[in-house]
């Protein structure tokens, strides 16, 4: 055999190794979108067939997971005889540089080893959600993940639909998969008519920032309005309004009215239903917490002065004013301190008594760990969860009177509690709506849709800003933020489309409460019992929730 011979048998064989290397590289299946998913490592099934159940007016959606070699070019068709519309998104990962604190923060905070978490930092995690306009892409890592989405607009009430789906690696390798979808005739009500309250604190200094946008300009607002649907689209359905608007012209107080309902407009414009007012005072410059005397944010006087109770009666009359103008009394919270405490309670206390003497009408709402100190002062409660797992008597006493309760995390609690940082299960976020049915809890707070302290898609875990803060005092991965800035507008996440699907449960075990208390209460204990108590097992989940769509 010649040289040439043996050069060609050489390149051959190298050619179908390759070619078998590459073969066997490549796979795809269907995952739920709770499922854990990473660039680099996945230790799960690729399944070829999937089914979901949804309520009539949901959408149905599935994860493809498909490994590959970096470089390649991937390619997706689907076939189904009765669904004209499927929307296609790739999601992308973000990174995870510590974990979450057993009780709070990081694990470097008070050094120990948090044993609820999903993976061990330092890792990457599939987060933020991209649409895909071209059904190809070309792999980036060696796994990959596409969500595939169908909104029920575009399918028939009560009936089995199919999607075929087609992955192809370098136009040669298939992959065929298939999406079955259940509709059931349970249906979610429109956001307007919800009956469970949610806000993520919103930062415009941030848009604008990410946008490069000026505010108030034409711009500007298209944008508002691109936030105000994503925030929807994720059953948020209250805002807090800009601080900016209560401010001061000509050593005045003024409320720009035009700008303040131009804003509202907005998001009413999209099923919102709440609307949060700048907080009047707080901690002051230093973040003291130990002050005994809130300060004004508008001037920076402390409130036991007679021209800071002047400033709050100035305030809170402009707001009453507007308010009843624009019939927003029953949807206007009004925030006095952000987490008042036993230290600062008494002056909380007679700020309280001081706006409700000038409008009785208003709801007063805070995040707050202070409880009998504040007896009185608040008609919304929003205590963490932890606090009001621990001191559920207390919260129970001032809903007889009429108070209301909704709950909060942030930082903390860590550990096995509820919370949604990026190294936690994704099914944490669902069982916030879980909860919130079990207890009969008005809502959820968190401060942080989009409070970027860093670039979110590189930096995850970010020092604590406030000029206290320890040298290892960090905001566990994700706690300031649950969307991303896109190029164009704002980008979804994998934890924000959790929380969305825990609010529509929500909805439905409501119903079924409403129908038969009994069963509703079995359904419930089958996956959730408290806040730290729960079944992490997606596939429990998906029985579970089958079986609450079936019995209504």
């Amino acid at each position: 055999m010649n040289k040439m011979n043996i050069k060609f048998i050489y390149i051959l064989l190298f050619c179908l190794l390759s070619s078998f290397t590459n073969y066997a590289q490549f796979k795809a299946g269907l995952l739920n979108s709770l499922e854990a998913v990473y660039p680099d490592y996945n230790n799960l099934k690729f399944n070829n067939n999937y089914k979901t159940n949804i309520p009539s007016n949901s959408s149905a959606e599935v994860l493809i997971l498909i490994k590959s070699n970096i470089g390649n070019k991937i390619s997706i068709d689907t076939r189904s005889k009765n669904i004209s519309t499927i929307n296609w998104d790739i999601i992308e990962p973000v990174p995870v540089e510590e974990n979450t604190g057993l009780d709070s923060r990081t694990e470097q905070f008070k050094g120990k080893i948090n044993p609820y978490v999903i993976r061990r930092a330092p890792f990457y995690i599939f987060e933020v959600i991209y649409p895909l306009n071209k059904k190809s892409f070309v792999t980036k890592h060696k796994y990959s993940l596409l969500r595939l989405t169908v909104n029920s607009k575009h399918l028939q009430d009560e009936k089995n639909h199919l999607i075929e789906i087609s992955i192809k690696e370098n136009l040669k390798n298939i992959q065929k998969l298939n999406f079955k979808i259940k509709v059931h005739s349970a249906s979610i009500p429109e956001l307007i008519d919800s009956n469970f309250f949610y806000t993520n604190w919103f930062n415009i200094t941030k848009m604008e920032e990410k946008h490069n946008l000026k505010r108030w300009s034409d711009k500007w607002y298209e944008m508002l309005e691109k936030y105000a649907i994503i925030m929807a689209n994720g059953r948020q359905n209250c805002v807090i309004i800009p601080g900016e608007l209560i401010s001061l012209k000509e050593n005045k107080i003024h409320l720009d009215e035009d700008k303040m309902i131009s804003f509202i407009d907005v998001f009413r414009k999209n099923g919102f239903k709440y609307f949060e007012s700048p907080h009047l005072l707080g901690r002051g410059k230093n973040d003291d917490w130990g002050s005994p005397e809130l300060i004004t944010n508008i001037r920076g006087r402390g409130y036991f002065s007679d021209e800071a109770k002047k400033d709050i009666d100035t305030i809170i009359r402009k707001i009453k004013k507007f308010t009843k103008k624009y019939n927003l009394t029953n949807q206007w919270l009004q925030h006095i301190a952000d987490e008042p405490t036993n230290n600062n309670a008494e002056c909380y206390k007679q700020v309280s008594k001081q706006i409700k003497a000038i409008y009785p009408e208003i709801k007063i709402m805070e995040a707050t760990n202070a409880k009998e100190s504040l007896n009185g002062a608040v008609d919304f409660w929003c205590p963490i969860i932890n606090d009001f797992q621990e001191n559920e008597d207390f919260f129970r006493s001032r809903e007889k009177i009429g108070e209301k309760v909704l709950i909060y995390t942030c930082l903390v609690p860590g550990g096995k509690w509820l919370n949604r940082t990026l190294d936690m299960e994704r099914i944490r976020q669902v069982y916030f709506g879980w909860a919130g049915s079990k207890y009969n809890t008005f809502g959820y707070l968190h401060w942080g849709l989009n409070q970027y302290k860093a670039d979110p898609f590189k930096q995850s875990v970010v020092k604590h800003p406030s000029p206290i803060a320890s040298p290892t005092n960090y905001l566990p991965a994700g706690d300031t933020h649950i969307i991303y800035p896109g190029e164009d507008g704002p980008l979804s996440s994998l934890r924000f489309e959790a929380h969305r699907k825990g609010i529509e449960d929500y909805e439905l075990l409501e119903i079924l409460k409403s129908k038969n208390k009994r069963k509703h209460s079995n359904i419930v204990k089958k996956l959730f019992l408290d806040y730290k108590n729960y079944s992490t097992s997606i596939s429990k989940y998906i029985r579970v929730k089958r079986k609450l769509l079936k019995s209504l």
